[in-house]
């Protein structure tokens, strides 16, 4: 059988139960901070103070304990779940850059007999096909997309016990309900937060709650995505006077008009009133970005693409869930489809798990877990809102030559719409070697600055 899924705790602050005392009486205690939390060492009503302040509704103090967590040999579905966590810090195994031709994959525990051997039939096909175009040179980036969301991944999560409540309460008791590795995973995470933090149980009650099981959605032939298919954008959704929104935003931050940065004043508006857009984003903190918010849908998004996109920290993302994608619907990568014989293995492989999956449709147990037959190729439709100080940085980073190309190509489609929506701010944007005249990528550079700021200087919208 496959290895068992593990979260283990590897680091937590110390003192986290009386950094959360301290914070639940600095309200309506006497006294300076570090004074109160001196005074909370060693207090064995901490425990009970704590308790009482959470069954009164005010969680927020639990939010000064910390925890990091190894996740250890977990599918990329249970990966993705957590990484859906807006209030956590993430750091995985790229699958770019590394070989998980031997990283194994998950294996459910009540699967036996002919369902064991027809599920591990689909995956082990997948993953030869995989070694494959690796041994014959195709990227990494593209040869994962034959890896299905079973594969083992590894990853640290670090959170605070209020967003690590909500994900457990969110495994036992939401859209984690009835996905047994998820609960296996819940479950190791809540004992060994019930020692190190016992003021917080996680034996709550939940009632009856929706919950949907895998549902393998199999057409008789597979559809192939050609690369120039995937990632289509379309703008939304964004405010219709920006610009009086920066300057109202502007004028209330810097009431004496204008803000000192490298020695320099500098000024929202010039004298005729214009927004001078490259002084606000040399301001040191440009929050007046923060009140300008855009909305996109894009369509046809691998389920690697969206690894990348999720990363992002400061958006409201929609995507829907693994357990509904329709698994015959695959992308071909460019560098594959210009190889005639891995053109081939890919195609035939893909043919080949299509029909496994007809199969696998007729085994109640199988059926259910639908969701690890997913393929990294796979294709959906999200949406997300980001605001303008966030596309700043997701377009310093994802229009880079350096980042992978799908999400490359979205987020140059994604600047085309904001360009063509307010010029006036996002002509500025783009990788950043266009927006800072340096590469802070240091000897991984391109070593294409020129290339690139000819590039999004004449970025066609």
């Amino acid at each position: 059988m496959g290895k068992r899924a593990q979260a283990v705790i590897v680091s937590y602050n110390i003192d986290n139960m009386e950094v959360c005392a301290s914070a639940a009486r600095i309200s309506t205690t006497k006294g300076d901070a570090v004074e109160i939390f001196e005074k909370s060492k060693g207090n064995e009503k901490n425990r009970q103070l704590v308790q009482r302040v959470l069954q009164s509704g005010h969680r927020s103090v639990i939010e000064h304990a910390v925890f990091t967590i190894a996740l250890k040999d977990v599918s990329a579905f249970a990966e993705q779940f957590f990484i859906e966590c807006r209030l956590a810090s993430f750091t995985v195994k790229s699958r770019r850059y590394v070989d998980f031709g031997s990283s194994g994959y998950y294996i459910p525990e009540e699967l036996e007999g002919e369902a064991l051997k027809l599920y591990c039939r689909y995956m082990d096909g997948l993953f030869s096909a995989y070694n494959l175009l690796l041994e014959n040179d195709i990227p990494k980036e593209d040869a994962r997309f034959l890896l299905p969301y079973s594969f083992h991944s590894n990853f640290y999560c670090t959170l605070n016990a209020r967003e690590l409540a909500s994900v457990i309460h969110n495994i036992r008791c939401g859209r984690g309900k009835g996905i047994p590795e998820l609960q296996d995973l819940a479950d190791q995470i809540a004992v060994q937060v019930e020692k190190l933090f016992p003021c917080i149980r996680f034996d709550e009650a939940c009632g009856t709650v929706d919950s949907s099981e895998g549902v393998l959605k199999v057409d008789d032939e597979v559809s192939f995505i050609g690369q120039q298919e995937i990632g289509a954008v379309e703008l939304l959704n964004g405010p219709s006077d920006p610009v009086r929104i920066l300057k109202l935003a502007y004028s209330m931050k810097h009431p004496s008009g204008a803000e000192r940065v490298s020695g320099e004043a500098v000024h929202p508006s010039g004298s005729d009133g214009a927004l001078e857009m490259e002084g606000l984003l040399r301001s040191v903190r440009p929050r007046e970005l923060e009140q300008l918010s855009y909305s996109f849908l894009i369509s046809n998004v691998t389920l690697s693409g969206i690894t990348h996109i999720v990363r992002h920290r400061m958006q409201s993302i929609i995507i829907p869930s693994i357990e509904g994608i329709a698994h015959s619907r695959v992308i071909v990568p460019e560098t594959i489809e210009k190889n005639p014989d891995m053109l081939k293995v890919y195609k035939d492989v893909l043919k080949a798990s299509n029909q496994l999956l007809g199969e696998m449709c007729k085994n109640d147990k199988l059926r259910r877990y639908g969701y690890y037959c997913a393929l990294s190729g796979n294709v959906m439709d999200v949406m997300t809102t980001m605001n303008a100080r966030e596309l700043e940085h997701f377009m310093k980073l994802r229009t880079c030559n350096r980042a992978q190309w799908e999400i490359r190509k979205i987020a140059v489609e994604m600047l085309k719409g904001l360009r063509g929506s307010f010029p006036e701010l996002f002509d500025h944007f783009g990788p950043s070697c266009f927006m800072l005249g340096v590469c802070p990528e240091g000897r991984m550079t391109c070593g294409r600055l020129e290339e690139m700021n000819v590039k999004f200087k004449n970025l066609d919208c």
